[in-house]
């Protein structure tokens, strides 16, 4: 990380998202929480999030308002109500968006 130069994709309400052209890291912050992944495995992360929504609003948990995503790291976990699950989602699409936009002006 020492050659890294990380710049802001997208920001909103919930968190963050940086990214480094050198080395191709992304640097998702939600909440209190920081997950750095490479480009395809934050595509994953993405796909979690929105099986988890999809699968919360089918089933609605009437006991929790929180809604609970495994991360990468072994027994660590992320808890989010639903506003913010979808404002997650919302900050890395458009990051992604953003990385797709630029690649396109950059070539």
């Amino acid at each position: 990380m020492e050659n890294c130069n990380f710049k802001l994709l997208a920001s909103n309400k919930v968190g963050n998202v940086l990214y480094c052209c050198e080395c191709k890291d992304l640097i998702i912050g939600i909440g209190t929480f920081i997950l750095k992944f490479k480009k395809d495995q934050s595509h994953l992360f993405l796909k979690s999030l929105q099986a988890s929504h999809r699968e919360y609003t089918q089933i609605k948990n009437r006991h929790s308002n929180k809604i609970f995503l495994k991360t990468p790291v072994s027994n660590l976990m992320l808890a989010l109500n639903d506003v913010e699950l979808e404002q997650s989602i919302d900050l890395i699409e458009f990051a992604f968006l953003k990385m797709e936009i630029n690649e396109l002006i950059t070539v």
